[in-house]
């Protein structure tokens, strides 16, 4: 069993059991995303331009359209006789976004977002850690690139309403979902807390789907 093989049944078997057929990707990474908008200049390492985003059309059990993440559980480091599905496949997580529309927006953020977790994980920003549940990040720009538009955060989230979780023979995989939210709604979370915060979205239907047209709800 090697990377290659890996990196094959995630995308070609795991990802289509789970998700449906692909509707298009995989939209890979670009130097220039890491060496301008990460701020990496030459320090890009090859193997980032392996990562992606995959779009995924709703299904009859999904409604939602959805961006998934592929190459952060690839198992760079570890050696191919010692994987193992009781350890963590890379970093151990891939990333979703559930839209309410399709759009390159979704594309574009999730790869932004992607980026950002890579050169965490690889010990760029000296004292912060990866990416981790309840973590909020905002965004430059409204999440649809719409000036009027007011979804300008995301929260990582887990996955409630779907698979969660998936394993390959090099390892365990976590999938974490990313969820838009407003200003307002930051505030609201500063004051009570993202969990407090996600029960609000939860209510209004916002859990898990980000929709960039919608009004705060707080």
């Amino acid at each position: 069993m090697t990377l290659e093989d890996v990196w094959r049944i995630r995308e070609e078997e795991v990802y289509p059991q789970l998700f449906g057929p692909v509707s298009r990707g995989i939209f890979v990474l670009s130097r220039e995303l890491f060496s301008e908008q990460m701020g990496q200049g030459e320090r890009v390492d090859p193997r980032w331009l392996h990562h992606g985003v995959i779009e995924y059309a709703p299904t009859p059990a999904r409604a939602s359209w959805l961006y998934v993440t592929s190459g952060h559980s690839n198992p760079w480091e570890q050696a191919q006789e010692a994987f193992s599905p009781d350890d963590e496949s890379g970093s151990g997580i891939e990333f979703t976004l559930h839209a309410a529309e399709q759009g390159d927006w979704a594309v574009q953020s999730l790869q932004m977002l992607l980026a950002f977790d890579i050169v965490l994980g690889a010990g760029r920003f000296p004292g912060r850690e990866p990416l981790a549940i309840h973590d909020r990040v905002p965004l430059p720009r409204p999440i649809n690139g719409d000036p009027q538009g007011l979804i300008t955060n995301v929260i990582v989230t887990q996955t409630f309403d779907g698979p969660n979780e998936f394993t390959l023979p090099s390892g365990r995989v976590e999938l974490l979902n990313f969820v838009g939210f407003t200003d307002a709604e930051l505030d609201y979370a500063r004051e009570h807390g993202s969990p407090g915060m996600l029960e609000k979205l939860n209510a209004a239907g916002f859990y898990q789907i980000t929709d960039p047209k919608r009004a705060s709800v707080v």
